[in-house]
């Protein structure tokens, strides 16, 4: 190989991290991606075969107890209190035939409920997501966004201490 050659390649892959390219394993949908209520930040990543992801930010991280939130609708009582941030709520998606991403399962904390769901891909930085009963007719869909990684990786950095309580007149 040339020295040319090389420096060609060493630009490219360089122009590529910084215009965001990913490397060739991943998935158009790997990354952070925020809901469309701007209430929380999704890491999307490959779990074996399949996709998965994991609470890594939340607009309103804490509980009515100020501690961090818990996953206290969860129909389990053994699971109430094992804390949203860092939970991982997307299994099992798989890129489909039509191009979608689905045939896994989506839990919602704030109904303590799982749904079937899917994934489609609108542009790099948009996908519509939907959740359903039965059938994808039964469901509700939203758009998330992609977004950079958050300030704080409430997995990793821990769920920031609550804001002191506003003291009476």
């Amino acid at each position: 190989m040339t020295r040319s050659f090389l420096r060609k390649a060493v630009a490219l892959a360089v122009a590529g991290v910084a215009f965001g390219a990913a490397p060739a394993c991943a998935t158009e949908l790997d990354g952070f991606w925020m809901d469309s209520h701007g209430e929380v930040v999704l890491e999307v990543m490959p779990c074996g075969a399949d996709m998965c992801a994991k609470v890594v930010w939340l607009r309103l991280p804490y509980g009515p107890d100020r501690l961090p939130l818990k996953d206290y609708r969860n129909s389990d009582p053994a699971l109430q209190n094992r804390e949203v941030c860092g939970l991982t709520v997307i299994t099992g998606f798989a890129r489909q035939d039509d191009g979608t991403w689905g045939g896994g399962d989506v839990y919602v904390p704030d109904l303590g409920m799982s749904f079937k769901g899917y994934a489609t891909p609108l542009s790099p930085t948009q996908m519509d997501v939907r959740g359903y009963v039965l059938l994808p007719l039964f469901g509700s869909s939203e758009v998330w966004s992609r977004v950079e990684k958050p300030a704080y990786h409430c997995e990793k950095d821990g769920v920031p201490p609550a804001p002191p309580l506003p003291k009476a007149p």
